[in-house]
């Protein structure tokens, strides 16, 4: 069984306008009208990939750190959530991985996440590559 790094204690909602006319039911998502609802007990992995090494006293994480914490979570918390969200579900919305890649991009500049060029070109180039071309696939 896999084990994931975080999981919502509440249900969270997102608008995200990409979605506005898509109407889906997933097993913890609920689309409707551009409002993206995520259920608690959802799970996912933050940013990744990333690899913690311990040499003796120095710890340094390789990779796509989700950063420190702010207002309570990791800095990338909510854009890593609604990445990993349509990432799962790629094969059944009417999003290009232009899109998703863009949704997780704005996400990121409204926190004024410092490194957002740097997990925009992570996202991009070594995230989920097998998505429609922009077409409903159901």
């Amino acid at each position: 069984m896999k084990h994931y790094k975080y999981r919502l204690a509440h249900d969270i909602t997102f608008t995200i306008p990409e979605l506005e006319w898509t109407h889906a039911q997933f097993n913890f998502v609920t689309i409707e009208r551009g409002t993206l609802t995520i259920r608690a007990d959802y799970c996912w992995d933050g940013c990744s990939p990333k690899k913690v090494l311990s040499l003796g006293p120095l710890v340094t994480v390789v990779g796509t750190p989700d950063g420190p914490l702010r207002h309570g979570k990791p800095w990338t918390n909510d854009a890593s959530l609604v990445h990993d969200v349509l990432c799962q579900y790629r094969h059944r919305l009417p999003l290009t991985k232009a899109q998703v890649v863009g949704i997780f991009e704005r996400m990121l500049r409204q926190v004024r996440w410092p490194a957002t060029d740097w997990y925009v070109y992570a996202v991009d180039r070594w995230g989920p590559q097998d998505f429609p071309p922009g077409t409903y696939f159901d």
